[in-house]
Protein backbone atom coordinates (compact mmCIF):
# COMPACT_ATOMS: atom_id res chain seq x y z
CA UNK A 1 0.00 0.00 0.00
CA UNK A 2 1.34 3.40 -0.81
CA UNK A 3 1.60 5.38 2.41
CA UNK A 4 1.04 9.42 2.13
CA UNK A 5 4.61 11.09 1.75
CA UNK A 6 3.62 13.65 4.86
CA UNK A 7 0.16 14.40 6.74
CA UNK A 8 -2.11 17.41 5.80
CA UNK A 9 -4.28 17.55 8.82
CA UNK A 10 -6.43 19.69 6.77
CA UNK A 11 -7.22 16.86 4.65
CA UNK A 12 -10.40 15.39 4.21
CA UNK A 13 -12.25 12.51 5.85
CA UNK A 14 -13.26 9.46 4.13
CA UNK A 15 -16.31 7.99 4.66
CA UNK A 16 -16.71 4.15 3.87
CA UNK A 17 -20.24 2.70 3.99
CA UNK A 18 -22.39 0.27 1.98
CA UNK A 19 -25.01 1.97 -0.11
CA UNK A 20 -27.90 -1.18 0.19
CA UNK A 21 -28.05 -0.02 4.30
CA UNK A 22 -25.87 2.79 4.74
CA UNK A 23 -26.97 5.98 2.83
CA UNK A 24 -29.08 7.88 4.70
CA UNK A 25 -26.54 7.81 7.64
CA UNK A 26 -23.86 8.51 5.66
CA UNK A 27 -25.37 11.38 4.06
CA UNK A 28 -26.08 12.53 7.51
CA UNK A 29 -23.06 12.28 8.82
CA UNK A 30 -20.88 13.88 5.87
CA UNK A 31 -23.20 16.98 6.03
CA UNK A 32 -22.49 17.06 9.87
CA UNK A 33 -19.15 16.87 9.36
CA UNK A 34 -19.05 19.65 6.34
CA UNK A 35 -21.00 21.91 8.89
CA UNK A 36 -18.88 21.44 11.33
CA UNK A 37 -15.89 21.94 9.63
CA UNK A 38 -14.10 19.22 8.32
CA UNK A 39 -14.13 18.41 4.39
CA UNK A 40 -15.86 14.84 3.53
CA UNK A 41 -14.48 12.58 0.72
CA UNK A 42 -17.33 10.53 -0.51
CA UNK A 43 -18.30 8.50 -3.66
CA UNK A 44 -21.35 10.23 -4.99
CA UNK A 45 -19.54 13.46 -4.50
CA UNK A 46 -15.94 12.80 -5.36
CA UNK A 47 -15.29 9.37 -7.30
CA UNK A 48 -14.29 10.15 -10.78
CA UNK A 49 -15.18 7.68 -13.76
CA UNK A 50 -13.02 4.56 -14.16
CA UNK A 51 -11.92 1.30 -12.45
CA UNK A 52 -13.39 1.82 -8.79
CA UNK A 53 -11.08 -0.23 -6.89
CA UNK A 54 -7.92 1.91 -8.44
CA UNK A 55 -9.85 5.28 -7.91
CA UNK A 56 -10.78 4.02 -4.70
CA UNK A 57 -7.26 3.20 -3.63
CA UNK A 58 -6.07 6.45 -5.63
CA UNK A 59 -8.12 8.87 -2.89
CA UNK A 60 -6.89 7.09 -0.04
CA UNK A 61 -3.91 7.43 -1.12
CA UNK A 62 -3.79 11.24 -2.42
CA UNK A 63 -4.62 12.07 1.37
CA UNK A 64 -6.57 11.40 4.42
CA UNK A 65 -6.73 13.34 7.53
CA UNK A 66 -8.89 10.67 9.02
CA UNK A 67 -12.18 8.05 8.01
CA UNK A 68 -15.48 7.09 9.17
CA UNK A 69 -16.43 3.27 9.18
CA UNK A 70 -20.11 2.91 8.74
CA UNK A 71 -20.99 -0.27 9.77
CA UNK A 72 -24.47 -1.57 8.73
CA UNK A 73 -25.34 -5.32 8.57
CA UNK A 74 -24.96 -5.46 4.54
CA UNK A 75 -21.27 -4.34 4.93
CA UNK A 76 -20.21 -7.80 5.44
CA UNK A 77 -21.69 -8.48 1.55
CA UNK A 78 -19.35 -6.03 0.32
CA UNK A 79 -16.02 -6.49 -1.32
CA UNK A 80 -14.52 -3.51 -2.46
CA UNK A 81 -15.71 -2.15 1.58
CA UNK A 82 -13.75 -5.26 2.80
CA UNK A 83 -10.34 -5.58 0.69
CA UNK A 84 -10.30 -2.51 -1.02
CA UNK A 85 -11.22 0.32 1.32
CA UNK A 86 -11.19 -0.98 4.75
CA UNK A 87 -7.65 -2.56 4.74
CA UNK A 88 -6.20 0.83 3.93
CA UNK A 89 -7.92 3.25 6.57
CA UNK A 90 -7.62 0.37 9.39
CA UNK A 91 -3.20 0.82 8.18
CA UNK A 92 -3.23 4.08 8.40
CA UNK A 93 -4.88 3.81 11.61
CA UNK A 94 -2.22 1.37 13.08
CA UNK A 95 0.54 3.42 11.45
CA UNK A 96 -0.30 6.89 12.21
CA UNK A 97 -0.94 8.02 15.23
CA UNK A 98 -2.22 11.82 13.34
CA UNK A 99 -5.19 9.49 11.48
CA UNK A 100 -8.67 9.71 13.03
CA UNK A 101 -10.61 6.68 12.51
CA UNK A 102 -14.05 6.59 13.94
CA UNK A 103 -16.85 4.06 13.74
CA UNK A 104 -20.66 4.89 13.12
CA UNK A 105 -22.34 1.65 14.04
CA UNK A 106 -25.76 0.39 13.12
CA UNK A 107 -25.36 -2.90 14.20
CA UNK A 108 -27.23 -4.16 16.98
CA UNK A 109 -27.37 -7.10 20.04
CA UNK A 110 -30.88 -8.92 20.40
CA UNK A 111 -30.56 -7.02 23.40
CA UNK A 112 -30.95 -3.77 20.72
CA UNK A 113 -27.64 -2.31 22.61
CA UNK A 114 -24.75 -1.77 20.06
CA UNK A 115 -23.09 -4.57 19.00
CA UNK A 116 -19.34 -3.68 19.35
CA UNK A 117 -17.61 -6.38 17.86
CA UNK A 118 -19.08 -5.97 14.72
CA UNK A 119 -17.17 -4.33 12.74
CA UNK A 120 -13.70 -6.65 13.55
CA UNK A 121 -16.71 -9.40 12.12
CA UNK A 122 -18.26 -8.11 9.74
CA UNK A 123 -14.91 -6.79 7.58
CA UNK A 124 -13.15 -9.74 8.21
CA UNK A 125 -10.62 -8.68 10.87
CA UNK A 126 -8.88 -10.47 13.71
CA UNK A 127 -10.77 -9.89 16.47
CA UNK A 128 -10.33 -6.75 18.65
CA UNK A 129 -8.17 -4.98 15.78
CA UNK A 130 -10.84 -2.11 16.03
CA UNK A 131 -11.22 -2.22 19.72
CA UNK A 132 -9.65 0.88 20.44
CA UNK A 133 -11.25 3.35 18.07
CA UNK A 134 -14.22 5.27 19.19
CA UNK A 135 -17.42 3.35 18.20
CA UNK A 136 -21.32 5.20 18.16
CA UNK A 137 -24.08 4.39 17.82
CA UNK A 138 -26.01 5.63 14.31
CA UNK A 139 -28.22 7.71 15.69
CA UNK A 140 -28.13 11.71 15.39
CA UNK A 141 -26.69 11.62 19.23
CA UNK A 142 -24.12 9.46 18.27
CA UNK A 143 -23.38 10.75 15.16
CA UNK A 144 -22.51 14.10 16.40
CA UNK A 145 -20.37 13.09 19.61
CA UNK A 146 -18.44 10.78 16.96
CA UNK A 147 -17.78 14.52 15.21
CA UNK A 148 -16.96 16.36 18.55
CA UNK A 149 -14.07 13.89 19.34
CA UNK A 150 -12.61 14.04 15.29
CA UNK A 151 -13.05 17.68 15.39
CA UNK A 152 -10.94 18.28 18.47
CA UNK A 153 -8.34 15.79 17.43
CA UNK A 154 -7.88 17.94 13.97
CA UNK A 155 -7.34 20.62 16.21
CA UNK A 156 -5.16 18.86 18.32
CA UNK A 157 -2.94 18.41 15.43
CA UNK A 158 -3.02 21.68 13.88
CA UNK A 159 -2.57 23.18 17.04
CA UNK A 160 1.38 23.60 16.59
CA UNK A 161 0.66 25.69 13.16
CA UNK A 162 -1.93 27.96 14.79
CA UNK A 163 0.44 28.69 17.77
CA UNK A 164 3.44 29.54 14.84
CA UNK A 165 1.27 31.54 12.89
CA UNK A 166 -1.26 33.07 15.44
CA UNK A 167 -4.51 32.95 13.54
CA UNK A 168 -7.06 30.33 13.32
CA UNK A 169 -8.28 30.36 10.31
CA UNK A 170 -12.31 29.48 9.09
CA UNK A 171 -13.54 29.17 5.69
CA UNK A 172 -17.35 29.52 5.49
CA UNK A 173 -20.06 28.92 2.41
CA UNK A 174 -23.82 28.29 2.26
CA UNK A 175 -24.65 27.43 -1.39
CA UNK A 176 -21.82 25.86 -2.37
CA UNK A 177 -22.23 21.99 -3.94
CA UNK A 178 -20.83 19.09 -1.71
CA UNK A 179 -17.25 18.20 -3.22
CA UNK A 180 -13.98 17.49 -1.74
CA UNK A 181 -12.11 20.37 -3.40
CA UNK A 182 -14.30 22.34 -1.69
CA UNK A 183 -11.36 23.40 0.78
CA UNK A 184 -9.06 25.90 1.71
CA UNK A 185 -6.62 24.67 4.06
CA UNK A 186 -7.86 26.09 6.95
CA UNK A 187 -8.48 24.85 10.30
CA UNK A 188 -12.27 24.33 9.11
CA UNK A 189 -13.87 24.64 5.82
CA UNK A 190 -17.52 25.07 7.11
CA UNK A 191 -20.15 23.68 4.64
CA UNK A 192 -23.90 24.02 4.99
CA UNK A 193 -25.83 22.18 2.40
CA UNK A 194 -27.27 24.43 -0.13
CA UNK A 195 -30.97 25.51 -0.31
CA UNK A 196 -33.48 24.46 -2.46
CA UNK A 197 -35.65 27.36 -1.16
CA UNK A 198 -34.73 29.81 -3.19
CA UNK A 199 -33.14 32.73 -1.48
CA UNK A 200 -33.61 31.19 2.00
CA UNK A 201 -30.92 28.93 3.55
CA UNK A 202 -31.25 25.50 3.68
CA UNK A 203 -33.23 24.31 6.47
CA UNK A 204 -31.72 20.88 7.21
CA UNK A 205 -28.31 22.94 6.37
CA UNK A 206 -29.15 24.91 9.40
CA UNK A 207 -30.07 22.30 11.45
CA UNK A 208 -26.88 20.68 10.48
CA UNK A 209 -25.16 23.87 11.56
CA UNK A 210 -27.15 24.53 15.21
CA UNK A 211 -26.19 20.97 15.97
CA UNK A 212 -22.16 21.18 15.70
CA UNK A 213 -21.43 25.11 16.12
CA UNK A 214 -22.00 24.47 20.02
CA UNK A 215 -18.03 23.24 19.46
CA UNK A 216 -16.61 25.93 17.66
CA UNK A 217 -15.48 28.34 20.58
CA UNK A 218 -13.69 25.33 22.67
CA UNK A 219 -12.31 24.41 18.99
CA UNK A 220 -10.56 27.50 18.92
CA UNK A 221 -9.34 28.00 22.08
CA UNK A 222 -7.79 25.04 22.25
CA UNK A 223 -5.72 25.60 19.18
CA UNK A 224 -4.03 28.48 21.52
CA UNK A 225 -5.13 31.16 18.50
CA UNK A 226 -4.65 35.21 19.13
CA UNK A 227 -7.26 35.49 16.23
CA UNK A 228 -9.78 34.36 14.04
CA UNK A 229 -9.97 35.14 10.07
CA UNK A 230 -13.00 34.14 8.64
CA UNK A 231 -13.08 34.27 4.57
CA UNK A 232 -15.81 33.15 2.18
CA UNK A 233 -19.39 34.26 2.05
CA UNK A 234 -22.89 33.21 3.60
CA UNK A 235 -26.44 34.12 4.34
CA UNK A 236 -26.65 36.55 6.68
CA UNK A 237 -28.52 34.98 9.51
CA UNK A 238 -25.65 32.09 9.18
CA UNK A 239 -22.96 34.63 9.47
CA UNK A 240 -24.77 36.37 12.15
CA UNK A 241 -24.52 33.29 14.25
CA UNK A 242 -20.90 32.54 13.50
CA UNK A 243 -20.04 35.67 15.07
CA UNK A 244 -22.33 35.12 17.73
CA UNK A 245 -20.63 31.75 18.00
CA UNK A 246 -16.99 33.64 18.34
CA UNK A 247 -18.04 36.77 20.90
CA UNK A 248 -15.10 39.30 21.08
CA UNK A 249 -15.25 38.73 25.13
CA UNK A 250 -13.95 35.12 24.60
CA UNK A 251 -12.05 34.82 21.60
CA UNK A 252 -10.30 38.51 20.95
CA UNK A 253 -8.95 39.61 17.79
CA UNK A 254 -11.42 38.76 14.95
CA UNK A 255 -11.24 39.68 11.41
CA UNK A 256 -13.09 38.66 8.08
CA UNK A 257 -11.51 38.82 4.35
CA UNK A 258 -14.61 39.78 1.58
CA UNK A 259 -14.73 37.57 -1.79
CA UNK A 260 -12.63 40.56 -2.90
CA UNK A 261 -9.70 40.42 -0.44
CA UNK A 262 -11.01 43.26 1.65
CA UNK A 263 -9.86 43.01 5.32
CA UNK A 264 -12.51 43.91 7.65
CA UNK A 265 -11.40 43.53 11.14
CA UNK A 266 -14.01 43.78 14.50
CA UNK A 267 -13.20 46.42 17.29
CA UNK A 268 -14.13 43.88 19.83
CA UNK A 269 -16.15 45.91 21.98
CA UNK A 270 -19.65 47.99 21.65
CA UNK A 271 -19.61 50.95 22.04
CA UNK A 272 -20.95 54.73 20.56
CA UNK A 273 -18.31 56.56 18.57
CA UNK A 274 -18.71 60.44 18.46
CA UNK A 275 -19.36 61.57 16.12
CA UNK A 276 -21.76 58.30 14.93
CA UNK A 277 -21.65 56.50 11.86
CA UNK A 278 -25.12 55.21 11.55
CA UNK A 279 -28.70 57.48 11.43
CA UNK A 280 -31.58 56.23 13.49
CA UNK A 281 -35.37 56.25 13.16
CA UNK A 282 -37.10 54.63 15.84
CA UNK A 283 -40.71 54.28 17.79
CA UNK A 284 -42.36 52.85 20.28
CA UNK A 285 -45.66 50.81 20.36
CA UNK A 286 -45.99 50.45 24.34
CA UNK A 287 -48.92 47.77 23.17
CA UNK A 288 -47.66 44.20 23.85
CA UNK A 289 -47.31 42.64 27.10
CA UNK A 290 -44.87 40.47 26.19
CA UNK A 291 -43.87 36.83 25.90
CA UNK A 292 -45.49 33.88 27.58
CA UNK A 293 -41.99 34.07 29.68
CA UNK A 294 -42.55 37.76 29.93
CA UNK A 295 -39.81 39.19 27.17
CA UNK A 296 -40.90 41.28 25.55
CA UNK A 297 -39.73 41.86 21.63
CA UNK A 298 -38.10 44.64 19.58
CA UNK A 299 -36.99 44.98 16.12
CA UNK A 300 -34.02 46.56 14.41
CA UNK A 301 -33.31 47.09 10.59
CA UNK A 302 -29.29 47.27 9.96
CA UNK A 303 -29.47 48.63 6.53
CA UNK A 304 -25.66 49.64 5.03
CA UNK A 305 -26.14 49.13 1.32
CA UNK A 306 -27.55 52.10 -1.18
CA UNK A 307 -29.46 52.89 -2.78
CA UNK A 308 -32.32 52.48 0.75
CA UNK A 309 -34.60 49.65 0.36
CA UNK A 310 -37.05 49.70 3.12
CA UNK A 311 -40.00 47.89 1.40
CA UNK A 312 -39.59 44.61 3.53
CA UNK A 313 -38.87 45.83 6.85
CA UNK A 314 -41.77 48.26 6.40
CA UNK A 315 -44.18 45.18 5.73
CA UNK A 316 -42.92 43.36 8.81
CA UNK A 317 -43.96 46.47 11.10
CA UNK A 318 -46.79 46.56 9.26
CA UNK A 319 -47.59 43.00 10.24
CA UNK A 320 -45.83 42.84 13.27
CA UNK A 321 -46.09 45.86 15.13
CA UNK A 322 -48.41 44.68 17.62
CA UNK A 323 -45.87 42.13 18.98
CA UNK A 324 -42.95 44.76 19.49
CA UNK A 325 -42.18 47.26 22.55
CA UNK A 326 -40.03 49.55 19.84
CA UNK A 327 -38.42 49.24 16.56
CA UNK A 328 -35.09 50.64 14.75
CA UNK A 329 -33.99 51.74 11.57
CA UNK A 330 -30.24 52.30 11.46
CA UNK A 331 -28.86 53.39 8.18
CA UNK A 332 -25.15 54.32 7.60
CA UNK A 333 -25.23 58.07 7.22
CA UNK A 334 -23.44 58.51 3.45
CA UNK A 335 -24.62 56.88 0.45
CA UNK A 336 -20.99 55.84 -0.12
CA UNK A 337 -19.68 52.47 -0.25
CA UNK A 338 -18.95 51.06 3.14
CA UNK A 339 -15.10 51.47 3.87
CA UNK A 340 -13.41 48.03 4.99
CA UNK A 341 -10.88 49.88 7.13
CA UNK A 342 -14.07 51.65 9.50
CA UNK A 343 -15.70 48.00 10.09
CA UNK A 344 -14.47 47.74 12.82
CA UNK A 345 -16.22 51.23 14.36
CA UNK A 346 -19.23 50.60 13.01
CA UNK A 347 -19.57 47.11 14.10
CA UNK A 348 -19.58 48.49 17.34
CA UNK A 349 -21.83 51.31 17.13
CA UNK A 350 -24.51 49.11 14.86
CA UNK A 351 -23.98 45.86 18.13
CA UNK A 352 -24.19 49.52 20.73
CA UNK A 353 -27.73 50.77 19.50
CA UNK A 354 -29.17 47.10 19.36
CA UNK A 355 -27.83 45.96 22.52
CA UNK A 356 -29.21 49.53 24.40
CA UNK A 357 -32.86 48.93 22.59
CA UNK A 358 -32.90 45.66 23.99
CA UNK A 359 -31.84 46.56 27.18
CA UNK A 360 -34.09 49.69 27.23
CA UNK A 361 -37.29 47.45 27.46
CA UNK A 362 -36.54 44.60 29.79
CA UNK A 363 -33.43 42.87 27.82
CA UNK A 364 -35.94 42.32 24.84
CA UNK A 365 -35.47 39.64 21.85
CA UNK A 366 -34.46 41.48 18.75
CA UNK A 367 -35.69 41.13 15.61
CA UNK A 368 -32.59 41.66 13.58
CA UNK A 369 -32.52 42.33 9.85
CA UNK A 370 -29.11 43.45 8.11
CA UNK A 371 -28.82 44.39 4.70
CA UNK A 372 -24.92 44.60 4.32
CA UNK A 373 -22.15 42.67 3.76
CA UNK A 374 -21.73 39.44 5.09
CA UNK A 375 -18.43 40.69 7.41
CA UNK A 376 -20.76 43.33 8.62
CA UNK A 377 -23.31 40.68 9.98
CA UNK A 378 -20.05 38.24 11.63
CA UNK A 379 -18.63 41.75 13.17
CA UNK A 380 -21.73 42.58 14.65
CA UNK A 381 -22.92 38.44 15.68
CA UNK A 382 -19.49 38.89 17.87
CA UNK A 383 -20.41 41.92 19.48
CA UNK A 384 -24.25 40.55 21.15
CA UNK A 385 -22.98 38.92 23.79
CA UNK A 386 -26.18 38.00 26.30
CA UNK A 387 -28.68 39.49 23.30
CA UNK A 388 -31.30 37.13 22.37
CA UNK A 389 -31.71 37.92 18.38
CA UNK A 390 -34.11 36.02 15.61
CA UNK A 391 -32.11 36.84 12.41
CA UNK A 392 -33.89 37.51 9.67
CA UNK A 393 -33.28 36.40 6.31
CA UNK A 394 -34.65 38.97 2.77
CA UNK A 395 -37.15 36.81 0.64
CA UNK A 396 -38.47 37.63 -2.68
CA UNK A 397 -40.32 34.29 -3.62
CA UNK A 398 -43.50 35.88 -3.99
CA UNK A 399 -42.93 39.59 -2.62
CA UNK A 400 -40.05 41.62 -0.66
CA UNK A 401 -39.94 40.07 2.71
CA UNK A 402 -38.35 39.44 5.76
CA UNK A 403 -38.62 35.61 7.22
CA UNK A 404 -37.39 34.44 10.33
CA UNK A 405 -34.66 32.36 10.50
CA UNK A 406 -32.67 31.71 13.87
CA UNK A 407 -32.95 32.08 17.05
CA UNK A 408 -29.61 33.14 18.25
CA UNK A 409 -28.24 33.35 22.16
CA UNK A 410 -24.28 33.61 22.63
CA UNK A 411 -22.44 31.97 25.50
CA UNK A 412 -24.57 29.15 26.03
CA UNK A 413 -23.29 25.65 26.19
CA UNK A 414 -25.42 24.28 23.95
CA UNK A 415 -24.41 26.65 21.32
CA UNK A 416 -24.96 30.19 19.71
CA UNK A 417 -28.30 28.73 17.13
CA UNK A 418 -31.07 27.97 19.85
CA UNK A 419 -33.63 27.13 17.25
CA UNK A 420 -34.31 26.64 13.79
CA UNK A 421 -37.36 28.73 12.56
CA UNK A 422 -37.43 28.04 8.68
Amino acid sequence: MTEPAQFNHTDPVFISYRHSDGTATTAELAWLLRAAGIPVWRDVDDLPPGDTDERLKQAIDAGLSGAVLVITPDVERSRVIREVESPRLVNLHQTHNEFALGIVNAVQKESQSVDYEAPDRLLNLSSKTLAGVDQKANTRVGLISLIRGMLFHRIAQLRPAVEHDGTFKISVQTRNTPQVYDRTESELDIRVRPSSQGKLPSAEGLRDLADVIQFLPDTVTRASAKRVSITGGAHLSVALALGMALPASRIGHLEVIDQQGHLWKGDGIARMPDPPSLTLAAGETNAYPGDADGRSRVAVYLDLMSPRSDTAFQRFLDHGRQALRAWAHLRHATDDPLDPANAGALAAEAAYRIRELSSLHGNAEVDLMIRGPFAMAILVGSLLNTVRVTAHEWDDAERPVYVATLRLLASTTEGAIRDVLI
